[in-house]
């Protein structure tokens, strides 16, 4: 999906872009799964009006919506050590990510995470706009804060 203004849904068109190159920290994803949301929603039409300050003042920065994704790892740029070719990923940015495409770049330092083995693609990629409100993504590296608490969700069997 690609878009050049904002505005309702029919300024959606499918076209062929080029994929990315990652740089140095970036990893290359091929997106098997992402969802349209209300992040999404909300950035396509520029309302409220203050989002076009992040996504973009008079078009969008992007041309390819999405926010969220789950995929594999198909390449690492130079710098890269926490992910490796073949990990399962997913992630989310509310400022836009272009994941609503067949590849997306991140840097690995981004709200992206390995999905856990019990958890599939579109179940990760549809956890993802929850995610950043409580924290996941934004613990520093290299240690532990006291009294931080995470809640870990596995699928209903």
């Amino acid at each position: 999906m690609t878009r050049s203004e904002y505005g309702d849904p029919d300024v959606l068109t499918v076209a062929e872009i080029p994929t990315p190159t990652p740089a140095a920290d970036e990893v290359l994803v091929r997106v098997d799964a992402t969802t349209v949301n209300r992040t999404d929603g909300g950035i396509l039409q520029a309302r409220p009006f203050v989002i076009r300050l992040f996504t973009g003042l008079r078009r969008p920065k992007s041309r390819v919506p999405g926010t969220d994704f789950a995929g594999e790892v198909v390449q690492t740029g130079s710098a890269v050590t926490d992910f490796s070719g073949g990990d399962r990923v997913w992630g989310f940015d509310d400022n836009g990510l272009a994941s609503q495409a067949l590849f997306l770049t991140i840097r690995q330092d981004a709200a992206i995470a390995k999905v856990p083995p019990a958890i599939d693609d579109a179940q990760a990629a549809a956890s993802a706009e929850g995610a950043p409100p409580s924290g996941v993504g934004r613990c520093p590296r290299g240690g532990r804060r006291r009294r931080r608490r995470l809640l870990a969700l596995s699928p209903m069997r």
